[in-house]
Order: structure tokens, then sequence, then C-alpha cells
């Protein structure tokens, strides 16, 4: 009986100590945020397990040792650099910053160390700087970094995250070309890129990649052909899209060439194809037919259904033209 009763003892010391080594922490994060009012209630003793706040604050612990699990602030007006204090969080599950435009700073290192981590979401922010590594946080299942002011390239590593499943990097800053080796995320459902200066073309490593919904609208994707001028390697995109019930949004690049025959028999949930150089006549068949004039608007000299109809010397495929000066300087 005396020994169930130190265990039980112990036990309770070592909840205590946790509560209070986290309570700590979550005072410094207030601290480094400048001290907001909508966590005015954040001082000692408070029972920060269950401050959730629907507006503005969400926080969940483990009921038996009080470690924090899931941390999220949203809509809070600030001006503060990324609370790294964030860090000491070392039993993070889930980390949502959302629609906070006073937070700026690089997303600091040591994020990549919440190794229990399976969700990031930071949206919304005025961060910038590098996308980090993230190597090694073999948990994590969904990355959105979208709608931030974050630069450089895609980090590679990326692709050493075997449960990945949602990557939204979208409407940032991101340059240089696509990655090839995402193309080992087997589990990766969902890829966003949108709305970033990327170049190159789709690597055609990819071709056995994505599952569901592709999304490399607004960017500057274009190709190189093996003869003067550039084009988009098209017999890649026709494999990639050889799917069911996918979402592809190629929108608003520099893609060349004619659209594949086969998309005709592939079936699209969602497809955009325009604002891009494309020629010739549109494929016959498949579901492309419940798609409006909108999906292909805008393109060099696309026709057919649901465009107007296609001349004799229309159906020809036409060369790419030579990209000049001002394509490759202008903006997504």
């Amino acid at each position: 009986m005396s020994i169930i009763f130190i265990v039980l003892f112990l036990s309770c010391i070592s909840s205590t100590s946790s509560t209070e080594n986290y309570e700590v922490t979550l005072l410094k994060i207030k601290k480094q945020l400048g001290d907001p009012g909508v966590l005015s209630s954040w001082v000692e003793g408070f029972d920060f397990c269950h401050a959730s706040d629907p507006q503005h604050v969400g926080i969940s612990c483990y009921p038996t040792t009080g470690r924090v699990t899931f941390f999220g602030l949203y809509d809070l007006d600030i001006s503060a650099p990324f609370p790294d204090a964030i860090c000491d969080l070392t039993e993070l599950e889930d980390l949502v910053l959302y629609n906070i435009t006073g937070l700026y700073g690089p997303i600091p290192s040591c994020i990549t160390k919440l190794f229990d981590l399976y969700e990031i979401e930071i949206i919304g922010t005025s961060l910038f700087g590098s996308v980090p590594s993230f190597m090694n946080q073999t948990n994590l299942k969904s990355i959105l970094l979208r709608g931030n002011h974050l630069s450089g390239t895609i980090p590679p590593s990326l692709s050493t995250l075997p449960m990945l499943t949602v990557l939204d990097l979208s409407s940032n800053y991101l340059n240089g070309t696509i990655p090839s080796s995402l193309s080992t995320l087997q589990n990766l459902s969902n890829l966003d890129l949108s709305s970033n200066y990327l170049t190159g073309t789709i690597p055609s490593e990819l071709v056995h990649g994505w599952a569901n919904s592709l999304n490399l609208s607004n960017n500057r994707l274009t190709g190189e052909l093996p003869r003067c001028g550039w084009d988009v390697d098209f017999w890649l995109i026709d494999k990639i899209f050889q799917k069911t019930s996918t979402t592809q949004n190629l929108s608003h690049n520099k893609i060349h060439g004619k659209i594949p025959d086969s998309f005709a028999s592939s079936h699209f949930y969602d497809l955009d194809l325009s604002f891009n150089k494309l020629c010739g006549e549109i494929p016959q068949g498949g579901n492309l037919w419940e798609f409006n004039a909108a999906a292909f608007a805008n393109n060099t000299c696309l026709c057919g259904y649901p465009l107007p109809p296609c001349s004799p010397s229309a159906t020809a495929p036409a060369p790419a033209p030579i990209l000049e000066a001002s394509d490759l300087d202008s903006s997504p």
C-alpha cells in the first residue's frame, strides 16, 4: 500500500512540475508578443489548459501531465517577432498562427526541434525569411505556410517527411524550381505552390506523385525545348493528369504547346489552364465539356468547345514563341 501511495505521490509532483514549467513558457510567449490585451488573463496560477477563446486563443493539454499539445493564436492585433518561446513547448503536436499581420521576422530554426509536431499552420502573417527545412520531423502530416512573406527556394529536405499529406506554400515570394525530390512523398495528396515566383518545368519525377490536388498557378513556369524558344513538356503533364477526380490549376504561367488528347479520357473535378500560351484545339470527350470557357481563356490560340470553333489552320501545332525579356521580368 505504501509503495502505491509513493508512486501516486511522485506522479502528482511530476504533473505539477510539468504544469508549472509550461506556465512559465506561456507567460514568456505572452511577454514576447508584447503583452497584448487579449492575453491579459494570462497570469501566474491561470488555468492555461482551459484558456481557449474561439476568437483569439486555443490551447489543449494532456489531461494527466498538463503539457501543451495544441497552441493556436488568431487575429491578434500586435506588432512583434515570432515568439521563439513556442519552441519550449516540447510536446507540441499542432501549431496555428492565423491572420496575425503584425507578426514579423523569420520563423526560428528551433521550430524544427519540435519532433512531436504533426501540423503547422502559419497563415496571413508578415513573417519573412526561408522556409524551415523540417528535416527529421517525421510525424509532420500538414505544412500550411501560405500568405506570408517567405522567400528563397523550396527546401528539398521536405522530401524526407514520409507522412506529409498537405504542403501549402502559396502566396509567398518563393523562387527557383520545384524540387524533383518532392516526388518521393508518396502520401502527398495536396500540393499548393501557387502565387510565387517559381520557374522552370514541372519535374519529370513528379509523374507518379499527385493524387488529388495540384495548384501551380500564378508562377513563371515554363520549360526549354531542344530547339529555340521555350515550352513545357506537356507529355509529362499528360501523365500527371491521368488520375481520377483530380483538381489541377496551372493558370497564369507561360505554358506553351497543345493540350494532350488524353485529357479527353481523364476525369477532372476541377481544371484551370487559363492565362497561358497554349495553342490548338481543345480535346473533346471525357468531362471536359463540363468546364466553361474561363478554364481555357486568355491563351495564345486555343480553340474548340467551349471556346470558338477552330479554323483549319488553327488545328496544326503552333511553334513555341520565344520569350522576351519582359515575360521573364513581369510579376506572376
